[in-house]
C-alpha cells in the first residue's frame, strides 16, 4: 500500500513538471525494482521486506512424557545398625520407576531449533519390592531397621514419591533428539507395605528428603531411553547403607 502511495505521489509530480518543461516520465521495471526517470532524475523503488527473514517461534511448550525403568542401588557395604545384615536393598529387591515430566519449556538457541535449552516439571515414584519375606521399619528411637516377616508374604516392598525440576540442554538431530539434564527432586512420600495380611507403613524417615540426579535420554520420533544417576544416596547418612540410584529404562513423550 505504501509502494502505491509513494507511486501515485511521484506521478502527481511528474505531472506538475511536465506542465511546465518538456521533460518525461520514464518508468522502468526490472525484477522486483521499479526505475523512475523525472525531469532528469532517477528514483528506484524496491520491495525491501523479501529480503526480510521469517520469525522463527524460539520458545516451545510441550506436555506429558512417561518413563518407565529398572532401579539398580550400586554396591556399598553395610553399617552402623545394619552391620552384619545381608545387602538386601542389593541382593534382595526388584527396583523400578514411573516417572511423568507433564510440563516442559524449551528455548531454542538457533533458527534451525537444533539445540535448545530445556526446564520441566517431574514426579516419580521408586519401588523396591523384596525378594524375600521382610520389610523395613522405624523402631523407637526413630532408627531405620529390618524385618522379618512370619507366614506367607506378598508384595513386600518399599515406595517413594518425588517432585522436582530439570534444567538441561537438548541436541536435536534430524528425528534424534538428545537431552542432558541436572534434576532436583523432593521426597513426598515414604510408605512401606505388604500382604497377607495386609499392612501399610507411612511416612517411613531415613531417607534423603532432597536428591540430586543427572541423567541423559536419546529418542526418536518421541520414543527412546533414558539413563541417569542419583548423586545422592537412597538413605540418609548414618542409616546403614550410602548406596545411589542407577535408573535405566524407556522413554516417550506425546
Amino acid at each position: 500500500m505504501k509502494r502505491i502511495i509513494t507511486l501515485l505521489a511521484l506521478i502527481a509530480i511528474a505531472s506538475a513538471a511536465h506542465a511546465q518543461t518538456d521533460s518525461l516520465v520514464v518508468f522502468d521495471t526490472q525484477g522486483d525494482n521499479i526505475e523512475i526517470s523525472i525531469a532528469g532524475f532517477d528514483i528506484t523503488l524496491s520491495d525491501d521486506d523479501k529480503d526480510e527473514k521469517p520469525k522463527v517461534k524460539r520458545v516451545t511448550t510441550n506436555f506429558i512424557s512417561i518413563s518407565l525403568g529398572y532401579n539398580v542401588l550400586t554396591q556399598k557395604p553395610n553399617y552402623g545398625n545394619w552391620a552384619g545384615e545381608q545387602n538386601f536393598m542389593t541382593d534382595n529387591t526388584h527396583g523400578w520407576r514411573l516417572g511423568c515430566e507433564p510440563f516442559s519449556v524449551q528455548v531454542s538457541l538457533d533458527r534451525r531449533k537444533s539445540i535448545f535449552l530445556r526446564a520441566a516439571l517431574n514426579t516419580y515414584v521408586d519401588n523396591y519390592r523384596f525378594k524375600t519375606p521382610m520389610t523395613l521399619i522405624n523402631d523407637k528411637d526413630g532408627n531405620l531397621m529390618t524385618q522379618d516377616i512370619e507366614g506367607k508374604v506378598k508384595k513386600s516392598r518399599i515406595s517413594t514419591g518425588y517432585i522436582g525440576l530439570c534444567a538441561g540442554m537438548g541436541f536435536r538431530i534430524s528425528r534424534l533428539l538428545l537431552m542432558f539434564d541436572f534434576n532436583a527432586d523432593l521426597l513426598t512420600k515414604s510408605v512401606a507395605m505388604y500382604k497377607n495380611p495386609k499392612k501399610t507403613m507411612y511416612d517411613i524417615s531415613g531417607f534423603n528428603n532432597v536428591r540430586y540426579k543427572v541423567g541423559a535420554s536419546a529418542t526418536i520420533n518421541g520414543f527412546g531411553i533414558y539413563v541417569d544417576y542419583s548423586l545422592t544416596p537412597l538413605f540418609r547418612e548414618g542409616v546403614g547403607n550410602d548406596g545411589n540410584v542407577i535408573s535405566l529404562g524407556t522413554r516417550w513423550g506425546f
